[in-house]
Order: structure tokens, then C-alpha cells, then sequence
């Protein structure tokens, strides 16, 4: 029990720190003590992150505000809307380009939609996901990513097995406002 008060409350932390506006990198770094990847698996995540980050703000400001970047075991997920396919074409180059990058999974969206209205709903279902994830003794929250854009929810890192995914997968098509759920989940049992 200990242990989902801990996670619940650094899922808290994490979602009022984002609320606050606080830069991205201290949500996740406070997420990332949390999880139970490696030390080293976590720093090379880290490193692929900031890479990605520096890259990408170098050669756009409008690539950089419209992409959010998720890096799982050397796994690098893009999410958000961008407005012509050039930029999520330029963005997956700018990804694998990357050294150490193992897999790239670009879910942008080339859309007008979006805006301050979408964005907001798109934080709160994320924040409602990740509270459900914390508060579930059947998903180990840590683990997962639950990126929302436009209402469409992109799940992404590793469950202990099928039955943690396919119940991570249902709090996801459950929670509010979600349209429908695109799962890259690994099944990864423990000690593997």
C-alpha cells in the first residue's frame, strides 16, 4: 500500500508541477525516480531526450513547442500536432538521427486542430490517466506514458505482463474525453 501512496503522490507532484507551468524535464525527472528501469537505462533515456531536445529547438521553434517527446529503454516516442507534414516527416529524421535511438514511433498528428482549448483538455485527461494508473494495484504506473492529443490517448512503455497492458488499456479507453487509445505498450515480464 505504501508504495501506491508514493506513486500516487509523485503522480501529483508531477501533474502540479505541469499545471504550475514548471519546465518539462522536472516532471519527468521526478516521474523517472519512480520507475524501474536501470540507473544507466535512465541516464542513456535522459541523454537521448536532452539530444532530441537540442536538435529539434536548433533548427525550429514552432517543431519544438509543437512535439513532445517521450524515451522509453531507447525507445522515442513523438506525439502533439504539427501543421504539415514536412514537420513530422522532419522530426522522425531529427529522431533517428539521433545516436542510441533503438526505435522511433512518430504519432503526430498534421492537423489544424488543436489550439488553448484542446491542449487544456488533453493535459486534464492526461492527469486523470495518470492518477487512475497510480491509484490501479493491477498497473504499475511508473511504467507507462499516456500522451493525449486532440482526445486520441498514445500509451507507450513497458507493462509486466498482458493482463497490465490490456488494464492499462482499459482505465486509458474509460477515462473522459478520451476519442480512442493507440497502444505501444511492450509486454516485458520482470527480471527481463
Amino acid at each position: 500500500m505504501r508504495r501506491y501512496a508514493a506513486a500516487l503522490a509523485v503522480a501529483l507532484l508531477a501533474a502540479g508541477l505541469a499545471a504550475c507551468g514548471a519546465p518539462p524535464g522536472i516532471s519527468t525527472a521526478v516521474r523517472l525516480a519512480t520507475e524501474a528501469r536501470t540507473s544507466a537505462q535512465i541516464a542513456e533515456d535522459n541523454r537521448i531526450l536532452v539530444a532530441f531536445n537540442r536538435a529539434v529547438a536548433g533548427e525550429s521553434g514552432a517543431l519544438f513547442r509543437d512535439v513532445s517527446t517521450d524515451v522509453y529503454v531507447a525507445r522515442v516516442m513523438l506525439t502533439g500536432a504539427v501543421k504539415e507534414p514536412r514537420m513530422k516527416a522532419r522530426a522522425e529524421e531529427i529522431a533517428r538521427a539521433v545516436p542510441g535511438v533503438a526505435q522511433v514511433i512518430n504519432e503526430l498528428q498534421v492537423t489544424d486542430q488543436g489550439g488553448i482549448g484542446a491542449t487544456a483538455n488533453d493535459l486534464v485527461i492526461e492527469q486523470k490517466l495518470g492518477v487512475k494508473y497510480a491509484a490501479d494495484s493491477a498497473v504499475d504506473g511508473a511504467n507507462f506514458r499516456g500522451r493525449a492529443v486532440n482526445g486520441a490517448v498514445y500509451l507507450f512503455g513497458r507493462a509486466y505482463s498482458q493482463a497490465e497492458r490490456d488494464k492499462a488499456i482499459a482505465l486509458a479507453r474509460e477515462t473522459d474525453g478520451v476519442r480512442r487509445v493507440v497502444n505501444h505498450v511492450r509486454v516485458q515480464p520482470r527480471g527481463q
